[in-house]
Parts: C-alpha cells; structure tokens; sequence
C-alpha cells in the first residue's frame, strides 16, 4: 500500500509489495538456520517444520534472532546471514541494529554489494533511525542503488520520496513517473502512486519557482 505525502517532510511512499513482512523473513531465516550443519533444533521443535516454527509468535522470532546471533558469532564472516539479521531488525522496528547488520553485509560481500534492493534496505532503516526522513547518508543509498539499477523500483521510490521531503517536487516526479510506467495498470499501488503523482503535479504548479527547479 502507498501512503501518500500529505506534505514536505511528511513520511515516504512505502510499496507494500517490495517490502519484507516479518513472517517472511522468520521463514527465510529458519529455513537458512535449518541448512547449518552447526544448529541443533530445541527438543520442543523437533519434528515440526521450519516454517511451522518461524511463525509461531513473536517470541519465537526473538528466539529464532537469538539463534542467528549465534549462528553469526559463529560466522561474523557470512555476509547472508547478517542480511537476514537486518531484515528481521528492520521488521520488529529496530532500525538501528538493522541498519549496523547491513552495513556489515555490504562490507563483507561483493555479491551484496551489488543487489541495488539491499542498498535501499539498508537506506529505509537508516531513514527512519532519522524519524523517517531520507536526507543526508540515507539518500547517498539510494543514489548506490541507482547506480546499480537506474530503473529500480524501489530506489525510484524512495529517491522520489526523498527529493519530496525536501520540497523538490520536479526531481520528485521525475523518479516517480517511470516507476508509474511499470507498475500494472489498475493495481492498487498504480492507483495510489498516480494519485501522489497528481498531488505533486498540483503543488509543483504553485510552488515558487525555486521549488520548481
């Protein structure tokens, strides 16, 4: 779902269909504790599905973050692994250690490094360790992931958003008009980003003429 922008500074378009629910991510992640010869399941667990455990309750995703921290202790070198970790941060709110187990999996693999959707991931959860707003080091992510992938969907997204938080409307609708053009016709999130695209339009229209530059 898109949340539209009520105004500059106001939070940024979200599209719910590129994000990661946490039921997903506690999935990915037993699934890819399953596959460690090193891990041995708890006894209550034995027996189940890795899918049946990971989306028990929100205390099994504590425990199953506890786990990956000791899987990674283990590992501090498994770039993957501090994927998920991040993911699973950033799903429970906890932006800044989503935002510190990113930065680690950049650093340690040329293979993450380049996947543009992690470098806005990684940019989402920074962004909002700044009460959600993209400026500064969140917005250079984004521009990683363009560099990766001009056409993004995500990063045309955000990069969108960011030049609308900071009242650049005509730098804002030139990352969100291509990304209206890929996105399906009659779909909920073409509805939503076409309406924004036209709120935008009308604001740009009225805006001072630094505004529109």
């Amino acid at each position: 779902m898109l949340r539209l922008p009520e105004k500059a500074g106001a939070a940024r378009l979200f599209v719910a269909a590129l994000g990661f629910a946490l039921a997903a991510s506690l999935i990915a992640l037993a699934l890819y504790l399953n596959a460690d010869s090193t891990h041995t399941p708890e006894a209550g667990n034995q027996g189940r599905s890795p899918v049946a455990q990971a989306i028990d309750s929100g205390a099994e995703a504590d425990s199953e973050v506890r786990r990956l921290r000791a899987h990674l202790e283990r590992q501090p070198r498994d770039a993957r692994g501090w994927v998920i970790l991040a993911r699973l941060q950033a799903d429970r709110d906890r932006f800044e250690e989503a935002a510190q187990a990113y930065d680690k999996a950049l650093a340690l693999s040329s293979k993450v490094a380049a996947d543009p959707a992690v470098w806005c991931e990684y940019a989402d959860a920074l962004g909002m360790t700044q009460g959600g707003k993209l400026a500064g080091r969140p917005r250079e992510l984004i521009e990683r992931a363009l560099a990766l992938n001009p056409n993004h969907p995500k990063a045309l997204e955000m990069a969108g958003s960011a030049e609308y938080g900071q009242g650049d409307y005509a730098s804002a609708l030139r990352y969100w008009r291509p990304l209206l053009a890929a996105l399906e016709p009659g779909s909920r999130a073409h509805t939503e980003l076409a309406a924004a695209i036209a709120r935008t339009e009308r604001i740009a229209a009225t805006a001072l003429p630094a505004q529109r530059q």
